[in-house]
């Protein structure tokens, strides 16, 4: 984990990134919002 800066400076040096912070998210963010992070993937492997 890292944090909210680093993600975005990081994301901000990689060609075609994008960052995206969940709300109230611990580790298992994938299995808390369920239905955001699908999508994200989704639009990802569009």
């Amino acid at each position: 984990m890292i944090s909210a800066y680093a993600t975005y400076a990081t994301a901000g040096r990689l060609p075609r990134a994008k960052a995206v912070l969940g709300s109230d998210a611990g580790h298992a963010f994938l299995f808390q919002h369920v239905e955001d992070f699908a999508a994200e993937v989704a639009r990802f492997l569009a």
